[in-house]
């Protein structure tokens, strides 16, 4: 009865005993965790912050044309950014805020697994590493520059209601 806690129930020590069991499997799961290699790809993270390639007020959509292939095959982590946001264009106008990270199909800042990028394209994510994420591909020459032309300067604005 000198463990009896004050109301009748279990006492201090049953108590402890639990907290260590507690901080045994914690601890076990955490090394178990550490010692077994992830399932998903590596993320490198960017160490000197990001390079914001373009910056302009038009909507992020215009930045390429939407491959739903690739978008599914990013969604289930099969074509992904390596480093999230290491190449990014800031959409900052009115209709279409956002910011996208980018890749290369030459295969910088890219994680390809099934090799499906090509090199005639720069790729660009939006809600990389989402069930949600979108991929939009644009042709560049060999200078970088789209071959479909820049984008343009003066979207026409259609209000939504």
């Amino acid at each position: 009865m000198a463990d009896a806690g004050l109301l009748g129930g279990p006492g201090l020590w049953h108590c402890v005993r639990m907290t260590r069991q507690g901080l045994f499997l914690s601890a076990w799961i955490a090394l178990l965790i550490a010692a077994t290699p992830a399932a998903a790809q590596r993320v490198d993270t960017p160490t000197s912050g990001v390079n914001k390639l373009v910056r302009t007020p038009l909507p992020y959509w215009q930045v390429g044309d939407v491959d739903r292939e690739l978008s599914r095959l990013c969604s289930m982590g099969q074509f992904n950014q390596r480093a999230m946001y290491r190449f990014s264009a800031h959409f900052s106008g009115n209709n279409g805020q956002s910011l996208v990270g980018g890749a290369k199909g030459s295969g910088l800042n890219l994680v390809d697994p099934l090799s499906r990028a090509n090199p005639e394209f720069d790729y660009w994510f939006y809600r990389d590493r989402t069930a949600n994420c979108i991929v939009f591909r644009a042709a560049v020459d060999g200078s970088g520059v789209r071959r479909d032309g820049p984008l343009p300067t003066n979207p026409p604005f259609r209000p939504t209601r």
